[in-house]
């Protein structure tokens, strides 16, 4: 059963709303592991920068991030969103954001089954055609909670 809605939404978004449903779609499509809604959400040549790694291009960042994250049953929340239009076509977007991370299928366990972060995205948006979309996203995570072997798979 699909709980995501597609990348283009019905109605008309304002431009504010607009750059931060690019950030809505990237964090849900993690939670949904789908790549086409990712894909709507970044540029083909995003570059990233989170603690501890970097990459750049669509194939670094599904490997380091989403290849990843997404085989997990996750939730990321995103809040206190702030949008900065610069021009029709380029803006900066940031949040508070809290991901949780369970192995797939133990959500309901107790113990040592879960990793939750907690920190700050910042993202350059533009617009490509009707979308718009990440070219850079900056996270700094500020606390960690749980099991971090969670998040290598273990």
């Amino acid at each position: 059963m699909a709980l995501a809605l597609p990348a283009s939404l019905a109605g008309d978004l304002t431009d504010r709303e607009a750059i931060a449903d690019a950030l809505y779609r990237a964090v849900l499509a993690f939670d949904h592991a789908d790549e086409a809604l990712l894909l709507s959400a970044i540029t083909p040549d995003v570059s990233a920068q989170m603690p501890g790694s970097s990459a750049k291009g669509v194939a670094e960042f599904k490997a380091a991030v989403f290849d990843r994250v997404s085989k997990l049953d996750t939730t990321h929340f995103l809040s206190n969103v702030r949008v900065s239009i610069q021009s029709p076509t380029t803006a900066q977007a940031s949040c508070s954001a809290l991901a949780q991370h369970v192995r797939p299928g133990k959500g309901f366990e107790p113990g040592s089954n879960k990793f939750t972060s907690g920190g700050m995205y910042l993202c350059d948006v533009v617009k490509v055609g009707e979308l718009w979309k990440i070219s850079n996203w900056s996270a700094n995570i500020i606390w960690v909670d749980g099991d971090p072997s969670v998040m290598a798979g273990q």
